[in-house]
C-alpha cells in the first residue's frame, strides 16, 4: 500500500472546500456500510415474519456479521496492504453491493445470513482505512475534526439510514429497500472514484487522496516510529466493553421502544431522534476532541451512562406521558454520546499508532466487532427474561467504561 509522504493537503489551520468534499464522500461510504450493518434493527419484525424465524434469530444476524468481521479484519487489512488504499476501499464497496443484492433476493434465513457474511468480509477493510484516509487529507491539528466528519456518515446512517429503511420498508417491503440501498452504494462508489484522484496544487500534482500517509498527531513513542501497543490494546479493550453495552440494547431498539411506549409507530420517530442526536454529538466532539481528548472521552462516557440509565428507568411504571418523555430524552442522550465516542476512540488509536495507523485501526475495528457480536448475542439471551434487562445491563457495562476512562485515562493527550 502506498505510503508516500505528501505536501500539506490544505492550508495550515483550515480545511478547504475540495478537501471537505472528499471527506463527504468518505462519510458517504461509512453511511452505506453502517446502514446495511444495522439493516435488521428497524425491520426486525418484518424480516422475522417473512423468513419465518424469531426476532432473536434476526438479531443474531447482527452478531453473526460482527463475528465474521472480527475474525477476518486483521488478515484482510494485511491483504489490502498489498494494494493502494483507494483500491481496497473500492473493492469493499463493490462487495457491499453484492451483499445488498443477495439480501434482497434471500429465499430464506440461510441466504440472508450469506449476504451478511459477504458484507462482513470487507467491513474491517473499509473501517480500518477510512479514518486514516481522512487524516491524510487535513493538517495535523485537524485530524480529530476530519475523523469526526467521516464518522458523521455513521451518524447520518442513524438519522436517515436506520429509520429510513424502517419507513421505506413499511411502504415497499424490506427486500425492495435492500435494492434501494444497493443503488445508493453504487452511487457512492462512483463518487469515490473522483474522491480518490490526486489533486493538483499549482503546477505540482499532490498525493492528498486517501492513499497518502496518515498525518495524525503522535505520541512521543509513535513519533520515534514505535507503536505503543499496550496503550492501543487497552484502548481497544475499553471500546469492546462500550460497544457491547451499546449493541446489547440497540440491536433490539424496536422491541424496547414498543414495550415502553406501547406504540410500534414510535420506533421510526425515536430512531430518527437517536440519529439526529448522534449527528449533533459527532459535530460537537470534533473540535473538543482536537483540543482536550481526555476530557472529551470522560464527558462522552458519562453521557452514555446517563442515557442508557434513563432508558432503564423508562420501564418503571408511570403515566404514559412521563414514559414517553423519559425514553425520548434517554434516546437523545444515548445516541449523541455513542456517536461521539467513535471519533474519540478512533482518533486516540491513530495518535498512539501514528505511522502504523492502518494496522492499529484494524485491531480497533476487530475489537469493535467483538463488542457488536457480544452485545447482540447477550441481548438475545436476556430477551428471554425481559426487555428491561437490556438497558439495565448496558448501564452496568457503561459504568465500568466510565470508571476506567476516568481512572486509567487511556485516551492520550496531545503532544
Amino acid at each position: 500500500m502506498s505510503r508516500t509522504a505528501a505536501p500539506a493537503p490544505a492550508a495550515a489551520g483550515r480545511i478547504d472546500a475540495p478537501t471537505a468534499a472528499r471527506l463527504a464522500v468518505l462519510a458517504g461510504a461509512a453511511f452505506v456500510y453502517v446502514t446495511f450493518e444495522v439493516f435488521p434493527v428497524g425491520l426486525i419484525t418484518d424480516i422475522a415474519a417473512d423468513l419465518e424465524v424469531t426476532a432473536a434469530q434476526v438479531g443474531l444476524l447482527i452478531s453473526g456479521y460482527a463475528v465474521v468481521a472480527a475474525v477476518v479484519t486483521v488478515p484482510t487489512v494485511a491483504l489490502a496492504a498489498r494494494v493502494s488504499r483507494g483500491t481496497a476501499l473500492m473493492v469493499s464497496l463493490g462487495v457491499l453491493v453484492v451483499a445488498e443484492v443477495l439480501a434482497a433476493a434471500s429465499t430464506g434465513f440461510a441466504m440472508m445470513a450469506v449476504s451478511r457474511v459477504a458484507a462482513a468480509l470487507t467491513h474491517g477493510v473499509l473501517w480500518s482505512l477510512i479514518a486514516p484516509a481522512a487524516a491524510a487529507l487535513v493538517p495535523r491539528e485537524h485530524v480529530g475534526t476530519a475523523t469526526a466528519a467521516v464518522f458523521g456518515g455513521a451518524s447520518l446512517a442513524a438519522i436517515v439510514g436506520s429509520p429510513g429503511t424502517a419507513l421505506v420498508g413499511g411502504m415497499i417491503g424490506w427486500r425492495a429497500t435492500a435494492l434501494v440501498l444497493a443503488a445508493a452504494t453504487v452511487a457512492v462508489t462512483y463518487a469515490l472514484t473522483w474522491a480518490l484522484r490526486p489533486r493538483r496544487t499549482g503546477p505540482t500534482r499532490t498525493q492528498d487522496a486517501p492513499d497518502a500517509a496518515p498525518s495524525a498527531p503522535a505520541s512521543a513513542s509513535a513519533e520515534e516510529g514505535r507503536v505503543d501497543w499496550p496503550a492501543v490494546l487497552t484502548l481497544c479493550g475499553v471500546a469492546v466493553v462500550l460497544v457491547t453495552a451499546h449493541f446489547l440494547s440497540y440491536t433490539y431498539f424496536a422491541l424496547i421502544v414498543t414495550e415502553v411506549t406501547g406504540a410500534p409507530g414510535a420506533v421510526v420517530v425515536l430512531l430518527a431522534a437517536f440519529g439526529v442526536a448522534g449527528a449533533a454529538g459527532t459535530y460537537l466532539i470534533g473540535r473538543h476532541n482536537d483540543r482536550a481528548p481526555q476530557r472529551a472521552a470522560t464527558v462522552t462516557m458519562a453521557a452514555f451512562a446517563a442515557g442508557v440509565g434513563l432508558l432503564a428507568l423508562a420501564f418503571v411504571p408511570a403515566p404514559r406521558a412521563v414514559q414517553y418523555a423519559v425514553v425520548g430524552v434517554a434516546v437523545a442522550v444515548w445516541g449523541g454520546a455513542f456517536a461521539a465516542a467513535g471519533p474519540v476512540f478512533q482518533t486516540a488509536v491513530m495518535r498512539l499508532a501514528a505511522r502504523d495507523a492502518d494496522r492499529a485501526s484494524s485491531v480497533y475495528v476487530t475489537g469493535f466487532q467483538i463488542g457488536i457480536a457480544g452485545g447482540s448475542a447477550l441481548g438475545a439471551a436476556l430477551l428471554g427474561r425481559s426487555a428491561a434487562w437490556l438497558p439495565t445491563v448496558s448501564l452496568v457495562l457503561a459504568a465500568v467504561v466510565l470508571a476506567v476512562v476516568f481512572v486509567r485515562r487511556p485516551v492520550p493527550a496531545l503532544s
